[in-house]
């Protein structure tokens, strides 16, 4: 595999406050040989929810949120999160208008040619989409994805405008909520430039994703793919801030035409510093027709240019670029296609970015005025927030390139801001070059969880009298469900009371809790309860106190009292314990089916990366001594708190524990409960920081985006 690079023209920034943010991608696939990321920027100063709405060919939704840090970015692993073998599409909601999403796509496309091709969400559905490149010749497989949002099933008519006129193809259709894919080389041809105008019955959203092996003008190889979001309307201007006709590049220009009159294109060429004055040209596209222009018959060979075309007809212009060239003892080749930026805007958001030691990213900008432009340029990293911003001119009439690897610095997930602070607006594009033969697939998601610690107390405090509904119990419950087979509760009296019924109505088994304490009265109450529960035919384990040896509640023989009496009723019965105690203390084992072991490297002090490794030791010192007894771990890791020792909590390092552990687990035949479903903001008074944040869920529900790139749906 060699390497690819994208270029995209970021829309203009909002500056409506408070108006929201909407963001469509009709394109996404994870099939084999296809990863894809949904990358999320906010440039906010405070944090910002995204919900993302996934549709699937052929109809039905998955619904996700996700918690986007402020001035930062963060990306969704959009294979993990809806499986593998989809063909899907997204919708992205938020209330804050300070977002900004991407979609990048790395690929093997048909087990042959290699790439990565990215694009800006639309910000609304319509009715007409344009493209103004396509081509179906030998070795390039054209595709359109039209994603339908609404209620109902809509009608498409596909008019293609070819250098021959225009070719009509109707009859064809999307459901709703759903998206569907059509193969252009199968609608119009093979060997056809085209462009292409949808006409829906329904706003839709489309893209065009194109995968080649490029043989251009000089019987070259070059592989790759490229993709880009449609525009709903023409315009009368365009402008491209980069191109280039050195070697090892060839560009081109295609110009669609759907109107019933002839278009007249005027070009301006602007070429690097010393390459020679502006080349002015123009061109005559026919009514229906589609144009193609090779810029080194333009403007010649080894130049940098930017262009701006504009009519005093509406039209839509194109820049398809495909490469080849080393550098660094790196290998970059591939395509990449954009529409050009229809105006001269004073801020640009670019939600995708890495200057990781495989990726080269570079900002272009073009000032097309009489006048130098001040421009501020601001990195918000997924690594470590905001970087102090970065001050440059653009003088008139010129164009600028940016190193971001240089400017931002290696090995940041970056979002970047750019804003003119004085002087005329400029055009900004994202150039990322990337060597896809240094990249490794990410390991497939570590799957669906055994079992999970489960309690209600998102936002209240049990320990002050607070409860909460059962309604509310059965809510979190389904939160849950479709991501383990077990849940473990630590209470059976009160609003506890339903819960082992409720869990075997949502198709889960049990592992039901008594709370014992010091208060003896109150543990018979609640020992009492769980045997009448497990009487009842609702309890698969009944877990019997938690950590009361080693808080000093209790001693084994008190303890071992109140075992005796559920054992008594034949559903296998346990206690949870520290690690430490169970080894302290192995004649408690005798009193159990079940040995219930609390296992956490956090507390230890241990790095994230030997996390799982304390694990498996702990787990085989228990399993020698465990007599052959069924051994449940229970385990987590913070994703906030305080740092002890080498131990690190942030949601980058819990992701990392919980997939480690999860596939230990999973190799070594190991049952767990993953402490726990949901932030318990309550926790913190009695844990400090870190208290409030073991949860795989917020305290508002929401599964957290890195936890959503780790576990899936069962």
């Amino acid at each position: 595999m060699l390497a690819t690079a994208f270029f995209v023209a970021a829309p203009a920034v909002s500056a409506a406050a408070g108006s929201g943010f909407t963001s469509y991608f009709a394109e996404g696939y994870t099939g084999e040989g296809f990863q894809e990321y949904i990358c999320i920027g906010n440039q906010g100063g405070a944090p910002a929810v995204a919900n993302v709405t996934y549709m699937f060919n052929g109809g039905g939704v998955r619904q996700a949120s996700y918690s986007i840090p402020a001035a930062s970015r963060y990306t969704v692993d959009v294979n993990r999160v809806v499986g593998p073998d989809k063909e899907v599409s997204a919708l992205i909601e938020s209330d804050s208008s300070l977002l900004v999403a991407e979609r990048s796509m790395y690929f093997r496309y048909m087990g042959k040619w290699s790439g990565r091709h990215d694009v800006f969400g639309a910000a609304a559905p319509s009715r007409t989409w344009y493209f103004a490149e396509g081509y179906t010749g030998s070795n390039f497989d054209e595709y359109v994805c039209v994603q339908n949002p609404g209620e109902s099933a809509t009608a498409l008519a596909f008019r293609f405008q070819t250098p021959a006129g225009e070719r009509v193809r109707s009859g064809l259709s999307v459901g709703a909520h759903s998206r569907a894919t059509f193969k252009v080389n199968d609608l119009v041809g093979q060997s056809v430039e085209s462009s292409l105008a949808i006409e829906s019955d329904l706003p839709v959203v489309a893209e065009r994703s194109t995968y080649f092996l490029y043989s251009g003008r000089e019987s070259v190889n070059w592989e790759g793919g490229h993709c880009v979001m449609g525009a709903p309307s023409l315009s009368n201007e365009f402008y491209f801030g980069e191109g280039t006709t050195r070697a090892g590049f060839q560009e081109w220009l295609t110009i669609q035409n759907p109107n019933e009159s002839p278009v007249t294109v005027n070009a301006v060429y602007q070429l690097g510093p010393g390459q020679g004055d502006n080349v002015e040209a123009a061109y005559t596209v026919e009514a229906k027709h589609r144009f193609t222009l090779y810029v080194p018959s333009q403007v010649g060979m080894d130049k940098d240019v930017s262009v701006k075309l504009s009519s005093t007809n509406e039209f839509l212009a194109e820049r398809p670029m495909y490469f080849h060239f080393e550098r660094t003892g790196l290998q970059f080749e591939g395509g990449h296609c954009a529409i050009g930026a229809m105006d001269l805007a004073q801020s640009r958001f670019f939600a995708e970015g890495y200057t990781g030691p495989e990726f080269e990213e570079w900002l272009l900008l073009q000032n097309c005025s009489a006048s130098d432009s001040s421009v501020q340029v601001n990195y918000y990293t997924q690594e470590a927030g905001a970087l102090p911003p970065r001050s440059l001119v653009v003088p008139a009439n010129t164009r600028m390139t940016v190193c971001v690897n240089c400017s931002a610095g290696p090995n940041y997930q970056v979002a970047t801001g750019v804003t003119v602070l004085a002087g005329p607006g400029v055009v900004v594009e994202r150039e990322q070059y990337y060597d896809s033969s240094k990249w490794t697939p990410p390991e497939p998601a570590a799957g669906s969880l055994t079992g999970l610690c489960f309690s209600p107390y998102l936002n209240e405090d049990p320990i002050k009298g607070q409860s909460v509904t059962p309604e509310r119990i059965s809510q979190l419950m389904d939160t849950v469900a479709p991501y383990t087979g077990w849940v473990r509760t630590f209470c059976s009296e009160g609003e506890w009371s339903t819960a082992p019924a409720m869990a075997k109505q949502k198709g889960l088994k049990i592992a039901a809790g008594a709370d014992i304490y010091t208060d003896r009265a109150r543990n018979q109450s609640e020992v009492n309860q769980l045997i009448s529960q497990v009487r009842s035919g609702s309890v698969d384990i009944a877990v019997v106190g938690d950590e009361v040896i080693d808080t000093g509640a209790l001693t084994v023989a008190e303890l071992a009292g109140y075992l005796r009496q559920v054992r008594a009723t034949g559903v296998p019965t346990g206690t949870s314990e520290t690690y430490g105690q169970w080894m302290a203390h192995p004649e408690l084992m005798n009193e159990c089916d079940v040995i219930l072991v609390n296992m956490y490297p956090y507390w230890e002090g241990v790095d994230v990366s030997k996390g799982a490794a304390q694990c498996a030791t702990e787990y085989q010192n228990i399993k020698n001594i465990a007599g052959g007894r069924r051994i449940i771990i229970e385990t987590g890791w913070p994703t906030g708190g305080q740092t002890r020792w080498s131990a690190v909590p942030s949601p980058e390092n819990a992701a990392r524990y919980l997939g480690d552990f999860m596939k230990w687990a999973r190799k070594s035949g190991v049952e767990y409960f993953y402490f726990e479903a949901f932030d318990e903001q309550w926790k913190a008074s009695r844990e400090g920081p870190c208290g409030s944040c073991w949860g795989l869920w917020d305290s508002a529900g929401r599964l957290k985006p890195t936890i959503a790139n780790v576990i899936s749906a069962r």
